[in-house]
């Protein structure tokens, strides 16, 4: 296999990822508007969120433990692709309560395939390659994120109708997966036949895949209830309910593609935790100050300065632990992404008693402590580091 396999390879994860998070963002641009749709309240949609999460993790182990190992990472994301890509089209257009929470459930075992199967890949590429390429790829999921907030902002402008605007974006997703198979990471390349056997995480993987639940759960607050948020407490029109997302997208993509020269630069903690403590301070004085333009640049500020969180932590936990990149995957993935269950879910009850306002203040302290204790915990290790 040539050099040029492998970049075909690497721009093909970094595409899927960049179509996933293209349709999540919209999902989440669209979330007002769903609630007229299904009339639902905020505790029932965060319950949506228990519900996706739960079939996350499970499906998380089946697929690392028994899918990936037998049908190898490039067979699962196809898998995968054709299980999620047209669920936010049924929701809309059946626009039923029971419906979203059955949804919710498949959407949830299609990314526990997924998530799997594209960290697995770019761990393999970064060990044939010897080159840094998580933060690259972070910014093709960050970058899918901000353009499909920026496109649903713009179809709410033109109130395009979300049943025909959600059933395009799934039909390209489908096609995709041509590309996933003609050009997706080589078997000879891929874990096949590697079936790891049941383990308990090691304490330094457990110490920081729990900080990275505790990130998940960060984002998936800003991605959930953000557009809520500015419609309902900032007062900000329809069309502007996207714009957080976009603004934080945007610092986090340019961050991103700043990484791989701030961390040859710079150690790790500087550019990781030492960042975020700065930009949750930045982002919690502008919601003092509650002026929407002003949220949208420290919005930006924070997303660049905490961008670094997710592969900087995937590289360290790689680099101190002895255990096989499947198995390291599978409990960094499997645990990490439990803060999809808890984060958007608790924000959703929460939100019904204090408000949107209040979770968006614990959102900036949960960061600050989080950035504290990643910093202990890198000191813990700091042995290991390169």
């Amino acid at each position: 296999m040539t050099d040029s396999t492998l970049q075909k390879s690497f721009l093909i994860t970094c595409s899927q990822g960049f179509l996933f998070m293209f349709l999540v963002s919209m999902w989440f641009v669209y979330t007002p508007v769903l609630f007229d749709y299904i009339n639902i309240t905020k505790t029932q949609y965060g319950f949506t969120g228990v519900i996706f999460g739960v079939a996350n993790i499970l499906t998380n182990q089946i697929a690392t433990r028994f899918l990936i190992p037998k049908i190898g990472t490039t067979n699962a994301l196809v898998l995968s692709r054709s299980m999620f890509a047209l669920i936010p089209f049924l929701i809309f257009f059946f626009s039923n309560l029971q419906l979203l929470f059955l949804f919710s459930l498949f959407w949830g075992m299609a990314i526990g395939i997924q998530s799997p199967s594209m960290f697995t890949q770019i761990a393999i590429l970064e060990e044939k390659t010897n080159k840094i390429l998580n933060p690259i790829f972070k910014a093709s999921i960050g970058l899918g994120t901000l353009l499909g907030a920026v496109f649903s902002s713009w179809c709410l402008a033109f109130d395009f109708n979300p049943t025909l605007v959600f059933l395009g974006v799934g039909i390209l997703i489908i096609f995709s997966i041509l590309a996933v198979i003609t050009f997706g990471l080589p078997r000879s390349f891929d874990y096949i036949n590697e079936s790891p056997n049941f383990a308990l995480p090691s304490r330094k993987v457990f110490l920081f895949a729990v900080n990275l639940m505790i990130w998940y759960a960060i984002i998936g607050i800003i991605l959930n209830w953000s557009s809520v948020w500015l419609v309902e407490d900032l007062l900000a029109s329809i069309y502007l309910a996207g714009f957080i997302v976009i603004f934080f997208q945007f610092g986090e993509i340019s961050g991103n593609l700043a990484g791989g020269k701030l961390l040859k630069k710079y150690s790790d903690k500087l550019v990781g935790p030492y960042f975020s403590i700065i930009g949750a301070t930045i982002l919690f004085l502008s919601i003092i100050n509650m002026n929407i333009y002003l949220i949208f640049f420290s919005v930006m500020v924070f997303g660049f300065l905490t961008s670094n969180i997710i592969p900087i932590v995937y590289r360290r936990v790689v680099k101190v632990s002895n255990e096989p990149v499947p198995i390291i995957i599978s409990h960094i993935s499997s645990i990490s992404f439990a803060g999809i269950i808890f984060g958007p879910a608790l924000t959703g009850f929460s939100a019904d008693l204090f408000g949107l306002t209040f979770n968006m203040y614990a959102l900036c302290v949960a960061v600050l402590l989080l950035s504290i204790n990643l910093i202990i915990i890198m000191n813990l290790y700091a042995i290991k580091e390169s």
